[in-house]
């Protein structure tokens, strides 16, 4: 299991690299930046430039994953009202 910290260094790293690809979607961007690519195969996404960036984004999502706290609830269980049998109908 990772450390705090090194959970949150990655994913900061890997907030990084999504905001970039969002900024490059929104600016409707086709090429990929030399560094960006080099960021995603670092991450172990193989042929960064021959997928669309918002297949990428995707595929960053995927990667980052494990590395969110899925938070567990448990459901309180209601207790149900036993029916008095003896009350008559009103």
């Amino acid at each position: 299991m990772l450390q705090p910290q090194e959970r949150r260094n990655n994913l900061r790293r890997l907030d990084d690299i999504l905001e970039a690809l969002e900024q490059l979607n929104l600016n409707e961007v086709k090429t990929l930046p030399d560094l960006l690519a080099k960021r995603l195969v670092e991450i172990g996404i193989e042929d960064p430039r021959e997928q669309s960036i918002p297949h990428l984004i995707e595929k960053v999502w995927g990667v980052q994953q494990p590395f969110l706290i899925t938070v567990v609830t448990e459901r309180r269980r209601r207790r149900r009202r036993k029916a008095d049998m003896t009350a008559s109908p009103a």
